[in-house]
């Protein structure tokens, strides 16, 4: 009854397979021809069967290997078995059936030929390979490929040996097997010492299709994952789509060459090479700096050896990367003759193949000369990605080696490519090997937290953010309609896009106005903390610069980094600088509006493509351009005055001093009662700050006399009394006065009365 069992062929990853081979000591690692099947399929004693196709009415010989992580109706064997089962038409009505090892002999002679790849492999390498390969009896097939992995066979050479070391599997073909002096089909034995290996000359051929790639899990065993990342499956069904066509044999009067964009890391060497492996085609990688010389003549000769090598190793797909400075001369200008004489290469790589070529420029910048895009037949963007797909991109790094929320940790990622969450994975997981817990294997959400802030750190600095300190609400003090405000212009589209998604309204800016020192800063750092958002501060006059163009140019660098750090805020302080009325600011050339024209331009087309909020600050919004205020731009203006009410400036004074040590006889009340009634939060700062330092001062001096060990203090130890608070106060002039505060007030009345204005 076994014998009738029939069953449905499944393939796995060869990594798969040769880690179940390499458990059993009578497989003889024979990856090419072996098939796992369920252990009570089989007899104990059953090693080699017969894999007979009951609708062709052929067989041929094939080891088993039970296991009892497979169904009962299905045979799983490597990708390799599986493309040449396929091939010879073994795909239905299977069944395994009696066959006597001794009848399997050793084949006298085989003759191999190599697949001929775009890597430079030696004649002693691939002797080596063969030889170690063929070390323990194989069994053969004639028309048969095999895979040889060299980092499982060859050991010491993919270690060894730096022209292998990126090298992960060797392809021959089998083309003949003799035995008796006779040309014999299938099911013989190859072995070193039993058979002479003869290798002809390398042939063209495709190789056995790979879609999927096995990831240790956490229980000892293996995952099946697809060769891309799941966030950017997408882009990789596009690309698909364009190149099947050009598969066929059907000529077309098209070249298929393809041109892929995207920022550094953002995943477009994994696309194309997860390309080229599904399709059974050869990765061919090259860098502009391999093609680029000093001498025009040596440019033109590295340009058609590669593409001579392409064609050589045809089916295959080429990827030139950094191709943004391809055609650059030794001072950075493009030379047309190197671009011509691409184009007129790219004629010769298409043309009469037996085999498909297909070439996909890969540029880190959208910067690339007319001439050069014009030779190819798509552009393909990869874009930022978003929270769902930085989601899905962690969930294929990590597989199940994580209990953490990967959700949260996709909102905290914002602006990260493919290549900066792996980085992400890398330090969260080294966080977690440094805690020496052998009892935690996976990833949790304090991992990442640690990992994100060191990220983040360096993400800012490579955009040009600064670093923002921790600004916590708590800091905050009074102030409670103008966060209220805030808080509901920002967090209602991060926390409900869908709700906004197809109304067609965009909230843009907010406008924060009042006398100096209320705290217009601080709410705008308080609100990226708070909402996890980058944060980029610029200062108006920073963006000026003496050359034409280059201050336009400066205002789009900024919302262009802001784009690629969405969801981000930029805060624009000092506005009045930045943007005054146009056709009043006197200068000759007419900076200033070009300025301003630029900006509003970028805020009008702000948040098409990315989540962007821009907050401005200034003392003088009567000094602003009017078209700034209109709404979609800066379309809610906020007061932020000093605070009034006794209860508010209380607030204030709680926040700024929560970390002190105030002495017994303090009360904040009375403190707030002693100061000016036209107080800023910025004189309330300096109050508390010369406050403290009078505690500290009189410390040291009771260290000077003796009383109190230096060595045994600390911050703590510093007591702040009612009597350094009144000092302070009565040393403390009011920076706002009685005239500029009536002035405010006329400007809060005109520009929103109500307080804030939608």
């Amino acid at each position: 009854m076994k014998r009738r069992s029939t069953y449905i062929l499944q393939s796995k990853p060869n990594k798969y397979i040769l880690d179940c081979l390499s458990c059993e000591p009578d497989s003889f690692n024979d990856v090419n021809n072996t098939v796992i099947v369920h252990e009570q399929n089989l007899y104990k004693t059953d090693r080699i069967l017969r894999l007979f196709c009951a609708e062709k009415r052929k067989y041929r010989v094939i080891r088993v290997l039970p296991s009892s992580s497979c169904q009962k109706d299905e045979l799983i064997c490597s990708e390799t078995c599986y493309y040449n089962l396929i091939n010879s038409g073994y795909d239905t009505e299977l069944r395994l059936l009696s066959f006597n090892e001794g009848l399997v002999k050793f084949a006298e002679e085989i003759d191999v030929s190599l697949i001929s790849s775009p890597h430079d492999i030696s004649n002693a390498a691939i002797d080596t390979i063969l030889e170690k390969y063929f070390k323990t009896p194989k069994l053969l097939n004639k028309a048969d490929i095999l895979e040889i992995n060299v980092k499982y066979f060859a050991q010491e050479l993919f270690y060894v040996n730096n022209k292998m070391n990126h090298v992960e599997s060797v392809y021959f073909k089998c083309n003949k097997i003799l035995f008796q002096n006779c040309e014999v089909g299938a099911g013989y034995f190859c072995a070193i010492g039993e058979t002479a290996i003869r290798q002809s000359a390398n042939v063209q051929s495709f190789i056995p299709p790979t879609r999927t790639t096995s990831v240790k899990n956490n229980c000892d065993g293996f995952q099946d994952v697809p060769l891309c990342p799941y966030g950017l499956q997408s882009y990789l069904e596009s690309i698909q789509k364009a190149v099947r066509p050009f598969l066929k044999k059907s000529k077309l009067s098209l070249y298929p060459s393809f041109l892929l964009q995207g920022e550094r890391g953002c995943g477009k060497e994994i696309l194309v090479s997860s390309l080229a492996r599904q399709m059974g085609m050869h990765f061919y990688k090259i860098d502009n700096s391999d093609l680029a010389a000093n001498i025009y003549a040596q440019n033109e000769t590295r340009i058609r050896n590669a593409f001579f090598n392409a064609k050589m190793a045809a089916p295959c797909v080429i990827s030139i990367h950094n191709f943004e400075n391809f055609g650059k001369n030794n001072e950075g200008e493009y030379d047309d003759r190197i671009m011509d004489f691409f184009a007129k290469e790219l004629n010769t790589l298409f043309q009469n193949n037996p085999f498909p070529v297909v070439l996909f420029g890969c540029s880190n910048s959208k910067t690339i000369p007319a001439d050069l895009k014009k030779l190819f037949l798509e552009t393909f963007e990869i874009d930022t990605p978003d929270a769902a797909q930085r989601e899905e991109n962690l969930r294929w790094i990590l597989g199940a080696k994580t209990s953490a929320d990967l959700s949260e940790v996709a909102n905290k990622t914002h602006g990260f490519f493919f290549e900066d969450l792996k980085a992400l994975v890398y330090y969260a997981e080294s966080n977690k090997k440094s805690e020496n817990n052998e009892n935690n294997r996976l990833v949790t959400d304090e991992h990442f937290a640690l990992a994100i802030d060191y990220m983040q750190g360096n993400y800012n600095e490579s955009i040009g953010a600064p670093r923002v300190p921790k600004v916590q609400w708590a800091d905050v003090g009074g102030l409670s309609d103008v966060k209220e405000e805030i808080i509901k212009t920002i967090n209602l589209p991060l926390k409900h896009p869908q709700l906004l998604e197809n109304s067609g309204l965009k909230r843009s800016g907010i406008l924060l106005f009042g006398p100096p020192g209320t705290g217009k800063t601080l709410i705008a750092k308080a609100v990226a903390t708070e909402c996890s958002l980058c944060f980029l501060s610029v200062k108006g006059p920073e963006l000026l610069n003496m050359y034409v163009g280059q201050s336009e140019q400066n205002v789009r660098d900024v919302f262009e980094r802001a784009r690629q750090a969405s969801p981000c805020i930029i805060f624009f302080d000092e506005l009045d600088s930045l943007a005054p009325n146009r056709g009043m600011s006197g200068d000759s050339g007419g900076v200033m509006d070009r300025v301003v024209s630029q900006l509003l331009a970028e805020m009008d087309g702000l948040n098409d493509s990315a989540t962007v909020f821009v907050i401005g600050a200034t003392n003088r919004p009567d000094l602003i351009d009017p078209a700034l205020l209109r709404p979609g731009r800066f379309d809610k203006l906020l007061y932020v005055g000093p605070c009034t009410d006794e209860a508010s400036k209380i607030s204030v004074l709680k926040a700024l001093t929560r970390k002190f040590t105030l002495e017994e006889n303090v009360d904040l009340t009375e403190v707030v009662r002693i100061c000016p009634p036209n107080i800023t939060g910025a004189d309330f700062y300096g109050i508390c700050s010369v406050a403290w330092s009078s505690a500290v001062r009189r410390l040291i001096e009771s260290v000077e006399r003796g009383d109190v060990e230096a060595e045994s203090l600390s911050q703590a130890d510093v007591a702040v009394g009612f009597e350094d608070f009144n000092n302070a106060v009565v040393n403390t002039k009011p920076s706002v006065g009685a005239e500029d505060l009536v002035y405010f007030e006329q400007l809060k009345n005109e520009l929103s009365p109500r307080g804030s204005r939608y």
